[in-house]
């Protein structure tokens, strides 16, 4: 009776372990750990109670995994799929993705562990016989399993995992999801089919083993499409949201550049008739109160202007050095957006990598803009004390995991959007950043 009791335990217990691996990429519910737990005892509680039905109709031992009577082969049939069921069900409880989710990534935890049981019944008959031990089948199936989980974790879920912000997310799962949930339906009906019939011979149960593992492979395929998928949309809509939100903010900032100008220069027109009958001391406090016209950018370029005004006001603030040397007309062939999204994310980390710098002689940010030989140059140079990581190219941080290091990616889409090339580099303690695009 323990027997009986532990194949369909361990097995329970391997697909719920799948099945929150594959919860990385959930959206988990209140409470998580309290309904893990509660699911988890309820799932195999019920599974107790199945395999003790069984052996009260049947007088005899659940035979998880061997021959069975023709005639009960529909009672194991509906068995296996209530433990399908009752995984997702539990996954349901502690996650609160949709229906198609939920079902999606229950067939994948399921597919896991089938391929990893019939890959370890395999390597059983090959090495040890088909009359070797019951703790063999138990100690391999385990084995087989923790290699196959580790490998889906970091082949499909650590290496895809999503933003907290678009996390649960997923398109399209619903027609996968019924392609996914049929193959296990028939693998289970074939399984049967072919386990339960006594006469087989040898090689029937090699290719029976073969084929459910082969399918339960192409499920773990089509998730990992999905996730792929998945993951490059992700990126796709959240450089499509702070695009939309950079337009927004230059429009913003251009109207309020344009008022301080006008603010500003009304303000010089009224400080000349100041001048009459007050102090030169107090018309001096009143001309630096208004010097923020000074920081005025005029490149020929507007999006550029406002951008360069605004980070000069910052700079300013902050004892920071912001040089630069600019051809707007260089820049006619980018849209203004593009200007303002490219250069207010070159400057932002800039300025950020400069200001944690005690010494004030370092906090300085150079820029150049200007056309040569047919390309659009852009240099844009700083001051780093950190050690920044590469990937692809392109500096990658630990920071913000929903939207830092976006800006950077937002750049290089911008950079090949006109044809370009974006690089940066690490020299010592100089940051580099490069644009060259034909015009």
């Amino acid at each position: 009776m323990i027997e009986s009791i532990l194949g369909p335990i361990q097995m329970a217990v391997e697909i719920l372990v799948m099945d929150f691996i594959f919860g990385r990429l959930l959206c988990k519910r209140d409470h998580f750990l309290i309904r893990a737990v509660f699911s988890a005892i309820i799932c195999l509680a019920l599974i107790v109670f199945g395999v003790v039905v069984y052996y009260r109709v049947t007088g005899r031992s659940f035979p998880y995994g061997d021959v069975a009577d023709p005639d009960q082969s529909l009672f194991k049939f509906a068995f296996y799929l209530c433990i399908f069921i009752l995984s997702v069900a539990a996954m349901g409880i502690c996650y609160r993705n949709s229906f198609w989710e939920i079902l999606s990534f229950g067939s994948g935890g399921y597919a896991a562990q089938h391929f990893a049981k019939n890959l370890s019944a395999l390597i059983r008959y090959y090495f040890f016989g088909a009359d070797a031990a019951e703790w063999i089948g138990y100690v391999l199936e385990f084995g087989v399993c923790a290699l196959v989980f580790t490998a889906v974790y970091f082949g499909m879920v650590y290496k895809k995992s999503l933003p907290e912000t678009k996390r649960g997310t997923f398109s399209g799962l619903g027609a996968k999801a019924l392609i996914c949930v049929s193959v296990i339906v028939i693998c289970i009906g074939i399984s049967r089919i072919t386990t339960d019939d006594a006469t087989r011979l040898p090689l029937a149960f090699v290719a029976e083993s073969i084929y459910a593992a082969v399918s339960c492979f192409l499920i773990l395929v089509i998730l990992s499409g999905v996730l792929s998928k998945d993951v490059i949309q992700s990126d796709l809509d959240m450089m499509t949201e702070l695009l939309h939100r950079e337009r927004e903010q230059y429009h913003l900032s251009k109207e309020n550049i344009e008022l301080i100008n006008i603010k500003c220069h009304d303000l010089k027109h009224q400080i000349n008739a100041l001048r009459q009958g007050t102090s030169e001391s107090r018309i001096r406090e009143i001309e630096d109160a208004v010097m923020i016209y000074g920081c005025n950018a005029k490149t020929g370029n507007d999006a550029l202007d406002v951008i360069l005004t605004e980070k000069s006001l910052y700079c300013e603030r902050h004892e920071i050095v912001l040089n630069y040397f600019v051809d707007g007309a260089a820049l006619a062939g980018m849209d203004d957006i593009d200007v303002y999204s490219f250069f207010g994310n070159a400057l932002s980390n800039a300025i950020e990598a400069v200001s944690g710098i005690k010494d004030r002689e370092l906090r300085f940010i150079a820029m150049n803009v200007y056309a040569k030989d047919g390309f659009l140059s852009v240099h844009v140079e700083n001051y780093c004390e950190n050690k920044i990581a590469f990937e692809n190219g392109l500096p990658v941080t630990a920071k913000d995991k929903n939207y830092h290091g976006f800006g950077m990616k937002s750049m290089d889409h911008i950079a090949k959007k006109y044809g370009g090339v974006l690089q940066t580099s690490l020299e010592g303690e100089k940051f580099r950043l490069d644009l060259l695009i034909p015009i």
